[in-house]
């Protein structure tokens, strides 16, 4: 277990999560924030990018299910995130470092929240192993 903080990185559907609130001021409490159209647009590649570039957790936040914009694309984006945590435990890396959320905040309130808890889970974890480039 690790002292220091946990760099968890943070995908928000700009649809359902902080829409009505500032974006400027999200990003100020949410370090590594990165608002997108929709969580179905997330491949997973972005997320194993994210821990190449030093991510000790990743959290996708995305609309409830059947209440998204693009129809499924949250749907898709679950069932994404749950292979790749198949395939990351596969490889000796716990799958608690990947995590969806299907759910509204149109403040974004509880988005700073939620990156907390997610940074304790990840923080009992310890540091990310290194992921090999391509």
């Amino acid at each position: 277990m690790s002292n220091s903080e946990p760099k968890i990185v943070c995908f928000s559907c700009k649809f359902g999560w902080g829409y009505l609130g500032s974006e400027a001021a999200l990003s100020s409490q949410v370090k590594n924030w990165i608002p997108i159209i929709c969580s179905g647009k997330i491949d997973a590649q972005y997320i194993l990018d994210a821990f190449r570039q030093g991510a000790d957790g990743v959290l996708v936040l995305g609309c409830p299910e059947g209440d998204c914009h693009f129809q499924d694309g949250n749907v898709e984006s679950k069932k994404r995130i749950y292979l790749l945590q198949k395939v990351l435990e596969a490889y000796g890396i716990e799958p608690e470092r990947v995590r969806i959320e299907l759910s509204l905040d149109p403040e974004g309130k509880k988005i700073p929240e939620l990156v907390k808890k997610m940074s304790g889970t990840v923080k009992k974890l310890g540091p990310m192993k290194v992921l090999a480039s391509r």
